[in-house]
């Protein structure tokens, strides 16, 4: 049943990507970056070095690349990875919140947007429905989810800008 949902769940996320990635302009570059640090009680960065990275690729699947330079740049700066609030996580290194900033620039400075994001997750196996099993998310589980929905809302929202008259681009 697990590995079904689990399927299912990234079908459908590639699904929603590639049909989010067609209907938007492209971007000509997106760079992720981390402002958390052991100086501000994080210890995120020992147990997730790669979580820029991963944001990220994960961005890229779902808006479009552009070689022209005229094309806006996408920067995202991840401020915040916790459990319940607390930046420093378990020996676990399980967590239920990513924060950042996005800024989405464009290449004369005018008509770029910026916004937060932040995304939780919950496991509350007391909301099981009766009738249901209750399964609960390994931590790699969470990791993707994490990783994946915050791609997801800066592509819905870099979507929005386009729809909504905003061509980022010359």
């Amino acid at each position: 049943m697990k590995k079904l949902t689990l399927a299912t769940t990234v079908s459908v996320m590639a699904l929603a990507g590639t049909a989010m990635a067609g209907d938007m302009d492209g971007v000509s570059e997106i760079r992720v970056s981390t402002s958390y640090d052991a100086a501000q009680d994080s210890n995120a960065a020992a147990y997730f070095p790669e979580i820029a990275t991963d944001v990220q690729v994960a961005i890229a699947k779902l808006i479009p690349s552009s070689d022209n330079a005229a094309d806006p740049i996408i920067r995202v700066d991840l401020r915040k990875v916790a459990l319940d609030g607390d930046t420093i996580l378990p020996d676990t290194a399980e967590f239920n919140q990513l924060e950042g900033v996005v800024a989405i620039d464009t290449n004369t400075g005018e008509g770029g947007q910026s916004f937060k994001v932040n995304i939780v997750a919950a496991t509350d196996m007391t909301a099981v429905p009766e009738g249901f099993v209750g399964i609960a998310p390994s931590p790699d589980d969470f990791y993707n989810a994490m990783v994946e929905g915050f791609a997801l809302n800066v592509a819905e929202r870099y979507s929005t800008l386009n729809d909504a008259g905003a061509k980022l681009s010359n």
